[in-house]
């Protein structure tokens, strides 16, 4: 049975994702489609990258990853689509600044730039339905992808928000908040341990202080903050039964300093 994955921008009124599940039931045998999501915000490159991290590399090696988010091509290929191989899965997306952020410090097997010839359509307003079912398709009948086209090193890079480690506080910001209005931090628990150390530390939102990570959301009482650490690794703001977004203000960009202190 041949996995593929969908991650898009598309939302669920539209006929798209009926339009590409049918094309990929019709022309890959024994197929399975598996919706990631298809509520990632319209052209928001970061967000869809951090879901495709945290998401497609737990599936079996030979999946397949459908990625459409902001990945519309022009004819003079501004942006080139490729298919990425990388932990013997399948990647299938535009080098629009967005495989740099899912691939971030790993090492891809192999980086495919796909030529012109594979393109259904004179049209390029539907690259999943008009070119990467094909692409998918032909990878699984095991045609090697060096034969979609041509051989590129790099991605097109596109800057993450980075926290800043420093000595006595930690400069950090929301970078991704979820459905139940949890916060973010651009900073991993191995990242605040190795820099906090054997030291206390605190962290102030609105009239709250922070000054411990809490193992579960009911460490707290309900409607108090909390932070946490996600099933991501990265630190989380969070409220027990409510939301961070709503009550603190935790959006996206919001920053947030983390002081240490020394014992």
């Amino acid at each position: 049975m041949q996995l593929v994955t969908l991650t898009t921008d598309w939302g669920y009124t539209d006929h798209y994702i009926g339009q590409v599940k049918g094309r990929l039931y019709s022309t890959i045998p024994d197929c399975q489609v598996i919706d990631i999501t298809h509520n990632v915000p319209k052209f928001n490159m970061e967000k869809g990258a951090f879901i495709v991290r945290n998401t497609c590399f737990g599936f079996p090696p030979n999946t397949i990853h459908i990625i459409d988010v902001s990945c519309s091509e022009n004819s003079d290929k501004h942006f080139q689509h490729i298919v990425v191989k990388c932990k013997d899965q399948y990647f299938i997306c535009t080098d629009n600044g967005m495989p740099s952020l899912i691939f971030n410090s790993m090492k891809p097997q192999k980086i495919i730039g796909i030529t012109n010839t594979y393109q259904e359509s004179n049209y390029y307003t539907f690259s999943a339905y008009d070119l990467f079912c094909k692409v998918a398709a032909i990878i699984s009948y095991e045609t090697p992808i060096e034969d979609l086209g041509f051989e590129m090193s790099d991605f097109v890079k596109r800057k993450s928000m980075l926290s800043v480690l420093n000595k006595n506080n930690i400069q950090c910001c929301v970078f991704y908040v979820d459905s139940y209005g949890n916060a973010f931090l651009n900073i991993t628990i191995d990242e605040f341990l190795s820099t906090v150390g054997n030291n206390s530390f605190s962290l102030r939102i609105e009239q709250s202080e922070i000054t411990e990570i809490s193992k579960s959301y009911d460490d707290v009482k309900d409607g108090e903050p909390l932070l946490t650490v996600s099933s991501t690794g990265h630190l989380q703001i969070a409220m027990n039964k409510d939301s961070a977004v709503e009550l603190l203000g935790c959006t996206v960009g919001r920053q947030f300093v983390i002081d240490i202190i020394k014992r």
